[in-house]
């Protein structure tokens, strides 16, 4: 089994581990931590980094924010 935690460090707190701790029961995990960067994910998947390029052109001719839902990608 695998699993991806994405959270603001904020957030962390004891339950967490303890909550790894129950999804793997006496096993030996791997953990790494790195930055996450959205903008990375968006521009390594070639529909959503065409969206935004999209919108970025559109927000250059109109001169007005954009908005946008989760869903209207998927």
């Amino acid at each position: 089994m695998e699993t991806t935690i994405q959270i603001n460090t904020d957030l962390l707190t004891p339950e967490i581990m303890e909550g790894i701790k129950k999804m793997f029961p006496h096993k030996t995990v791997d953990i790494t931590i790195q930055s996450a960067d959205d903008t990375e994910y968006i521009l390594s998947n070639p529909r959503y980094a065409n969206e935004l390029n999209e919108r970025i052109e559109e927000y250059k001719r109109k001169k007005e924010a954009i908005f946008l839902k989760l869903d209207e990608l998927l």
